[in-house]
């Protein structure tokens, strides 16, 4: 924090640009305070000065400024917000000093007009410390917590989280644009990889903004996968020549022309297949099982496949040699 005003005669405040620093007004009246000549702090009998006094707030404690003022004195005084100051347009003015609460002095101000030069700054022997300086206002890292492995069209809220001593407002906006975000709960739109990004705000911290970041992944269930599919066969398994195979449709061991990028959905609903789960390999003798484009489900026994590229692969029984068909991808 910071403060600054301009001080006209002994009680005129202008130009105020903060809250730390507050003019008093003398409790049994006038506009003056009377404060003891804090440069005579030796003299055999106590000698008062008439003193405009501003009570500054900054770290640990409160402070009071005292300034030797008259209705003709001008001065602009800056305040950093840990108990340095800094003065301009001195006018009329010959001293000031720093006080604790209790009116122990800290230091005191020659300026020019006694000084003979540049504003000096006098720390008296055995004078007070002054309070601590306030912490730094920091918002620190930022974090977000929740669900990270999701389903599309689901809706989750997550938890944002500062680690610094700032109590900032947090925006969550997600990489995908179909994301729907209300405060800090999201509804997914799509399958696939997305981060969630929290940006905090606070004025007062000296890092605003900051932000944090969460990976997302979102999948759809396989009833979507299903519904999205370009094709979709109902898979039994019937008896060739007395051997199990898989009928797509009816038609046993079916091949399947598709395009790269097009997906097939396999129904396995019918209770012929308990027992026969379906998976896509490279080729008919099962070598290779492919991972990629693939969509199943804990809940179901069926399968979408999305060939991402062209060539020739095949769908066979896991627990069963020889029972499927080719599928060639164009």
């Amino acid at each position: 924090m910071s403060d600054s005003l301009v001080l006209k005669g002994v009680k005129d405040v202008q130009k105020h640009k903060g809250t730390e620093m507050l003019l008093m007004r003398p409790k049994r009246g006038g506009d003056s305070h009377q404060i003891k000549k804090w440069w005579a702090m030796n003299a055999k009998s106590a000698i008062y000065v008439g003193c405009s006094v501003f009570k500054v707030a900054g770290g640990s404690g409160d402070v009071y400024l005292a300034l030797d003022t008259n209705e003709m004195s001008s001065i602009r005084i800056d305040h950093d917000g840990t108990y340095n100051f800094n003065f301009y347009g001195i006018s009329q003015l010959s001293r000031a000093a720093l006080f604790t609460d209790s009116w122990e002095l800290i230091e005191h101000y020659m300026f020019p007009k006694i000084a003979k030069g540049p504003i000096t700054t006098v720390t008296p022997p055995g004078a007070a410390s002054k309070p601590s300086a306030p912490p730094a206002i920091t918002i620190g890292t930022v974090s977000i917590t929740g669900t990270t492995n999701v389903a599309d069209g689901a809706t989750e809220t997550y938890t944002v989280d500062n680690t610094g001593n700032s109590t900032p407002s947090f925006v969550l906006t997600s990489s995908e644009a179909g994301d729907v975000i209300a405060g800090l709960d999201v509804t997914f739109n799509g399958a696939g990889s997305r981060t969630l990004t929290a940006t905090a705000t606070d004025a007062t911290a000296s890092d605003s903004p900051a932000s944090g970041t969460l990976a997302i992944n979102a999948t759809r269930s396989i009833a979507q996968a299903a519904a999205a599919a370009d094709v979709s066969y109902e898979v039994t398994v019937v008896d060739v020549g007395g051997s199990n195979k898989y009928a797509l449709d009816g038609d046993a061991q079916a091949e399947i022309t598709i395009n790269a990028g097009e997906s097939i959905h396999f129904d396995m609903s019918d209770a012929s297949t308990s027992g026969h789960p379906i998976a896509i390999y490279t080729d008919a003798s099962k070598t290779t099982t492919v991972t990629v484009g693939i969509e199943t489900s804990a809940e179901s026994s069926d399968l979408v496949f999305t060939p991402p590229i062209a060539g020739t692969f095949s769908y066979q029984c896991t627990q069963h040699a020889a029972m499927g068909g080719t599928i060639t991808v164009n």
